[in-house]
């Protein structure tokens, strides 16, 4: 469908047939953009409101409250563990309006069940096309999903998928078994359908990006305006690899199924975080303000989650960016607890200092670094033909080195490496806990 008919009568017509007010909230945000008193003011009444909401109608924080004055600090941090034990208890009592069941990913190994609304919903997406604009995508524009979840394949019947293409101008391909051939038709499936904007996982459109490269014929002069990658920590390699094959800005979107869009990168590379829609506290920060990222979702009515572990670290900015965007800054984004080693003396090592050994080894397609229980490390490895002894002395010795002392490595070069079940790629899990 032409763009323009998508975005003025398509787009608006399908949010108001789903019971979502998603566009009327977007012209709200960009209004709000730069003004950063009235940005302010807004996030204080919105946490004010969803605390007295939760103190009166939410049978887990009303027991915990036990009458207390709502203030943010009063509330215990949420744990996933909790909300898996009391689910039921976090839902808000005389809810009005449809109750919608969500679950995570399951990237842990175990979803987690949840609830979500159609408010929440249509504030959500209108954060996402608000972050696109600033990219200069429009609604309506052409868009390309590389997607893994089975929530969203598992609903892809043909009826959605035709009406998602052809009336609404959105394509989604699965992020499962990537053969060399699939991924062939992908690059070639850009081609013909010339999205706007590529969104997924970075680790799928990073390989579709990287034979885009090697047969430029099967793009036929098509580039996107961007690309938007989430669900996966973006690490450099990646970011470089995709910029340089599809040719066009790489940005990060930093959300969760549980927490919501929490931040998006703009084109000056910053993280801002979408203050309308998410409060972010960092917990016990360390000595460079790097702690866990406690999240509570604005905009949650249905199922209220008030400072919620979602498990990855974090630093919040106090510099004002030079894009102008008044939203606050997310200085600082590490990955989860457990995509952290620990070095021969058991202190912290951000997965990235493996990563920076890897990715200096052209033959790398690919890899995956569990670090076990006794500091040893098994690596497997994609590679090209070049790959062999030399190469993997050469790693052994660099994991080494980054995590100071003679730890075990053990390196397996294999043909492929799977997703997990919600299709996202893990580079770097440690199974090791610091004393």
């Amino acid at each position: 469908m032409p763009t323009g008919l998508v975005g003025a009568l398509l787009l608006p017509a399908h949010e108001r047939l789903r019971g979502r007010e998603t566009l009327r909230h977007l012209a709200g945000l960009r209004r709000l953009e730069g003004d950063p008193r009235a940005l302010r003011r807004l996030h204080a009444d919105k946490l004010a409101a969803l605390l007295r909401h939760c103190a009166r109608h939410v049978p887990f924080y009303r027991a915990h409250l036990r009458g207390a004055e709502p203030s943010l600090e009063a509330f215990p941090v949420l744990e996933r563990e909790a909300v898996r034990e009391h689910g039921r208890a976090l839902l808000a009592e005389g809810f009005r309006g449809s109750v919608l069941p969500s679950s995570t990913g399951g990237s842990t190994g175990r979803p987690l069940q949840l609830w979500t609304d159609k408010a929440k919903e249509a504030r959500h997406n209108a954060q996402k096309l608000r972050f696109r604009q600033w990219f200069g995508v429009r609604p309506g524009d052409r868009q390309v999903d590389f997607w893994g979840s089975p929530i969203e394949l598992g609903k892809a019947s043909w009826v959605r998928t035709l009406k998602d293409r052809y009336l609404l101008n959105q394509a989604l391909l699965s992020a499962h078994d990537l053969t060399e051939a699939r991924i062939d038709a992908y690059a070639r499936a850009l081609g013909r359908f010339r999205p706007r904007l590529v969104y997924g996982y970075p680790t799928v459109i990073y390989r579709v990006a990287r034979h885009a490269a090697a047969h430029p014929e099967r793009l036929g002069g098509w580039r996107p305006q961007a690309v938007f990658c989430t669900a996966e920590m973006l690490y450099p390699q990646l970011r470089e690899g995709i910029a340089r094959g599809l040719d066009c800005p790489v940005a990060n979107e930093y959300g969760a199924r549980d927490g919501g869009l929490i931040a998006h990168e703009c084109p000056e590379g910053r993280l801002h975080v979408a203050s309308e829609h998410v409060h972010v506290e960092v917990a016990e920060p360390d000595e460079e303000g790097v702690g866990d990222l406690l999240i509570t979702n604005l905009d949650g009515y249905a199922m209220p989650l008030v400072r919620y572990r979602v498990g990855d670290r974090g630093r919040l900015g106090r510099e004002a960016c030079p894009c102008g965007a008044s939203l606050p800054v997310l200085e600082r984004l590490e990955g989860r607890r457990n995509d952290f080693l620990l070095g021969a003396d058991r202190r912290r090592v951000h997965g990235s200092a493996a990563n920076y050994v890897l990715r200096e080894r052209p033959e790398v397609i690919q890899y995956r670094l569990v670090q076990r229980a006794d500091l040893s490390l098994d690596l497997q490895v994609v590679a090209t033909g070049d790959w062999g002894e030399p190469q993997e002395r050469a790693v052994a010795a660099g994991l080494r080195r980054v995590l100071g002392g003679e730890l075990p490595v053990r390196i397996e070069r294999v043909a492929a490496i799977p997703p997990s079940p919600s299709g996202k790629y893990r580079w770097v899990e440690s199974e090791a806990s610091a004393p």
